[in-house]
């Protein structure tokens, strides 16, 4: 069987409308903790990460909701 994006929604068992939006707000807090987070990291530990200055600066500008 096929792995397709279709198959793994149709197999998720279901949730309660509220808990998935619960879920997604979590996950955009998170990502914008991890956003801040990113931009108070000196241009070393960026470096430790494989990242520059400059592309933290672009992840760290987008909006919580974009991945």
């Amino acid at each position: 069987m096929e792995i397709t994006l279709r198959n793994l929604i149709a197999h998720q068992p279901r949730r309660h409308p509220h808990r998935r939006l619960g879920e997604l707000i979590t996950i955009w807090y998170q990502r914008q903790q991890q956003r801040r987070v990113l931009l108070q990291l000196n241009d070393r530990m960026l470096s430790d990460i494989g990242i520059s200055r400059c592309e933290a600066e672009q992840e760290a500008a987008k909006p919580f909701w974009r991945e």
